[in-house]
């Protein structure tokens, strides 16, 4: 039938209209491939410049060979198992809270290879955003459910990104040298937009509430040709949401008690990393740094926060604990580290999983060709 439309619609269509039709799509892609190049450059334009000022302005080549002898690589593989621990417990996360919303078992190893993908399509696509969206696409499409993975996913990150900011506060709170260029008022700001945004996905009222507004919005759009679609998606969407505010209070309860554990990882981990390569700072620096270079890392403005988080973390730690720009210098480069470790197996994962199809579809070509050899055989010993 679709076959037949689409012959109807081409015999319709004089060869001129089809040229064009044809040239506007080529010349659609062309130009979104253009745009992509020229974010890209410009992202590698604004990494050069900063590591250029970096370079030009803090670093000494002998003082950097003389910090690179303070690292100590025993701590490496600790380093190692602890970032392993934070990733699959978020994971974990994921799959327990879809389990218990939506009663559907996605699995911690299936997430988890998920999120390894979806960093690894995020080293080149605009940062967080894109992640998400590759982590919503694998889990949708094994669920069935895209608007339940989407309000999920959407919940889940909403609640890291709260934690996030409280456990930054709570470092700022305590850090008296860091008063001077109001970061607790900025933070403080974060939280309270943060926490309005997390309220329908507690709040069944709150979340019909969005639910109609979110409509009205949609009905006054002047593309009339898609409300009726908007409408549907926001509909379910939001219905999602609604489904999500009805679990249980213990399992809000664990939700949230996962995420600050992850992020206790992720602090103790910051500050495991700043003893191996030298750095000596109270523990508290660790519990507001690691929220800094997270809030930084968001911006889309170069590749996995490269650049941006360098000059951040030297100009924190240099202006106000008066460490090396060498060391910070190092210790940003180790953050990197530890991140394409990560993205390389995510990297992997899709190499395996591209081979591991062809794989199965060469099995299943054999197991059909042996039945139809074998049902050819059956009817020639009827015959």
């Amino acid at each position: 039938m679709m076959q037949l439309m689409n012959d109807r619609l081409f015999c319709c269509c004089n060869p001129f209209q089809i040229i064009m039709l044809m040239n506007n799509g080529h010349i659609n892609i062309n130009r979104k491939k253009r745009n992509r190049l020229i974010l890209n450059v410009m992202k590698l334009l604004i990494t050069g410049a900063i590591f250029y000022y970096i370079i030009d302005k803090y670093i000494q080549y002998n003082d950097f060979l003389t910090a690179l002898k303070y690292i100590q690589p025993w701590m490496f593989i600790y380093l190692l198992i602890i970032s392993l621990i934070f990733r699959y417990l978020n994971a974990y996360q994921i799959h327990y809270y879809f389990k218990k919303a939506f009663n559907s078992k996605l699995g911690t190893n299936f997430v988890f290879k998920a999120q390894l993908i979806s960093s690894f399509y995020g080293l080149v696509l605009p940062g967080d955003l894109a992640g998400g969206l590759i982590t919503w696409y694998m889990i949708s499409d094994k669920s069935g459910g895209k608007a339940a993975s989407a309000s999920v996913i959407i919940f889940l990150r909403l609640m890291s990104i709260i934690t996030l900011i409280t456990f930054t506060a709570i470092g700022l709170v305590f850090e008296e040298k860091l008063i001077d260029i109001n970061l607790r008022v900025y933070i403080i700001i974060l939280a309270v937009l943060f926490l309005l945004m997390f309220i329908p996905f507690v709040s069944s009222k709150a979340a019909t509430i969005m639910k109609q507004f979110s409509r009205a919005i949609i009905q006054i759009t002047p593309a009339a040709n898609w409300r009726h679609k908007l409408v549907q998606l926001s509909n379910k969407l939001w219905d999602s949401v609604i489904t999500c505010t009805n679990v249980d209070l213990g399992v809000m309860l664990w939700t949230v008690s996962m995420s600050m554990l992850c992020h206790l990882f992720l602090i103790l981990f910051t500050y495991l990393l700043m003893i191996m390569v030298g750095i000596d700072l109270p523990f508290q620096v660790s519990v507001w740094l690691i929220g800094a270079i997270n809030l930084v890392q968001l911006l889309p403005i170069s590749f996995a926060g490269l650049g941006v988080r360098d000059i951040s973390i030297i100009y924190l730690l240099g202006k106000y604990y008066h460490v090396a720009p060498e060391s910070s210098l190092i210790l940003s480069t180790f953050f990197l580290a530890f991140s394409l470790i990560f993205t390389l197996m995510g990297g992997m994962a899709i190499w395996l999983q591209s081979s591991g199809h062809d794989v199965n579809n060469k099995i299943v070509g054999k197991s059909i060709n042996l039945k139809e050899k074998r049902d050819e055989s059956e009817k020639i010993g009827k015959g």
